[in-house]
C-alpha cells in the first residue's frame, strides 16, 4: 500500500518533520495513529520533542532545538529509506561516487580511516577462547546443539553438526572475537547456515562485507548449499588460516597467527565497508546510466514506430484519394457517354452510379 520504502530522505529532514508539529497533528496528516507514527519514527532512530514542548511553545517560553543528525559513520548512507507516507519530505539526492565522502567520523582518505579505526579499537576481544558469545556465533552453536538433542531423542535421526572439529572451533573463536570487537565499535556481524555451508558477513554501517575464513594456500571457492563439502570432524586446528574480505587479506604467517591480528582485521573490515559503500555509489550511477540509455532507446523506438505508422497512414490515405479520384473520373465519363447516347442507362441507374462518389 505504501511501497517498499524506496524513497530517499535525509535524516535531518525526518528529524525536522518530527519536530514541526504535535505528533497527533502529524499523524492526522499522514492518516495514521500517533502511536503508529511514533513507532515508525523510532524505527529510523528519530523521536519527537519532549513532553510539554508544545505547551511551552504556545506559552511563548523557550524550548530546546531539534537534535542535529549524527555524522555519517563508515559504510553508512547519508540518507534513509522511507515509504510513500513521507511523500511531503524532499527526496535526498544520491551522493556522487566522486565524493566528497568525509564527515566528522569518516576521513576522505581510506588509509587515514584505517589508522583512526585501529586507534579506536584499542584492546580487541580475545580469540583464544569464547567467554562471551556473539549472537551470530551463538546461533550456529545452538544449531549444532539442537541437532544433538534431536539425535538423542530419535534413533532415526543422525546429527548433522558442522562445528565440532578443532579446525571449525578455531574458526568460530576468531570470528567471534572479530564480531564482538566490531559490535563494540558500533558495527556488527552475521552468519547464515545453509545445509553444510556457512556464510559470514561483517556489517559496517549499512554495508555488508562478505568474509571468507579458510585454509591458507587453498583457492577460495564459491560454495553454496549444494557444493559445500561435508565437515571433517578430525580436521586439526593447526591448519594455517586465511581471512579474506573484499580486497583485504590476513593469514597465519611468520609474523603471527590470526588470533593476534584481531585489531588489524577489525580496522581493515571497517575500511572495506567504507570502500564497498563508495564502490556501490559508482555501481548505482552506472545502473542509472544504463537505465537512461535503455529509456532513450525505447523512446527512439516509439518515435520510429510512430513515424512509420504515420508514413503508412499517409500512403493509405493517398491510395484512397487516388481510388476516389479514379471513381469520380469514371462516373463522369459514364455520365458523358449517357448524354452523348453512347451508353444506354436510365436516369435512375445514372443516379445510382453517382451515389458512391457522392458519399466519398
Amino acid at each position: 500500500m505504501y511501497g517498499w520504502g524506496h524513497r530517499r530522505v535525509a535524516l535531518a529532514d525526518l528529524i525536522a518533520f518530527a519536530w514541526s508539529a504535535p505528533m497527533r497533528d502529524l499523524a492526522t496528516r499522514m492518516q495514521m495513529s500517533d502511536v503508529g507514527l511514533k513507532k515508525l519514527l523510532r524505527a529510523h532512530g528519530v523521536s519527537g520533542p519532549p513532553q510539554g514542548h508544545w505547551n511551552r511553545v504556545h506559552a511563548g517560553r523557550p524550548v530546546s532545538e531539534p537534535p542535529a543528525a549524527p555524522a555519517r559513520r563508515p559504510g553508512e548512507k547519508p540518507y534513509i529509506h522511507v515509504d510513500g507516507r513521507f511523500v511531503d519530505l524532499p527526496e535526498a539526492p544520491l551522493p556522487s561516487s566522486a565524493g566528497p565522502f568525509a564527515s566528522a567520523k569518516v576521513p576522505e582518505n581510506l588509509e587515514e580511516l584505517r589508522t583512526q579505526a585501529l586507534k579506536a579499537v584499542g584492546r580487541p576481544a580475545s580469540a583464544t577462547k569464547i567467554t562471551v558469545t556473539h549472537p551470530a556465533i551463538g546461533k550456529l552453536l545452538a544449531g549444532d546443539e539442537k541437532e544433538r538433542e534431536k539425535a538423542e531423542k530419535s534413533r532415526w535421526h543422525t546429527a548433522i553438526t558442522l562445528y565440532d572439529s578443532p579446525f571449525e572451533k578455531r574458526r568460530l573463536r576468531i570470528l567471534n572475537a572479530v564480531f564482538l570487537t566490531l559490535s563494540r565499535m558500533g558495527h556488527g556481524g552475521t552468519s547464515d547456515r545453509d545445509s553444510y555451508h556457512t556464510s559470514f558477513y561483517a556489517i559496517i554501517g549499512d554495508t555488508r562485507v562478505s568474509l571468507h575464513l579458510d585454509e591458507a594456500g587453498r583457492k577460495t571457492p564459491t560454495y553454496n548449499r549444494y557444493t559445500a563439502p561435508r565437515p571433517d570432524p578430525k580436521r586439526p586446528a593447526s591448519v594455517s588460516l586465511r581471512l579474506t574480505a573484499g580486497s583485504s587479506t590476513w593469514q597465519d604467517d611468520a609474523s603471527g597467527k590470526l588470533e593476534g591480528q584481531i585489531a588489524d582485521i577489525v580496522a581493515g573490515l571497517i575500511v572495506e565497508g567504507e570502500r564497498s559503500y563508495r564502490m556501490h555509489l559508482r555501481e548505482l550511477e552506472e545502473q542509472a546510466e544504463r537505465e537512461r540509455i535503455e529509456a532513450e532507446r525505447r523512446r527512439q523506438e516509439r518515435l520510429r514506430k510512430a513515424n512509420a505508422d504515420r508514413v503508412l497512414a499517409l500512403v493509405e490515405s493517398g491510395r484512397l484519394l487516388a481510388e476516389a479520384e479514379n471513381l469520380r473520373s469514371l462516373v463522369a465519363r459514364v455520365g458523358e457517354a449517357v448524354m452523348d447516347g453512347r451508353l444506354d442507362l436510365s436516369a435512375e441507374q445514372l443516379v445510382e452510379c453517382k451515389r458512391p462518389v457522392t458519399a466519398s
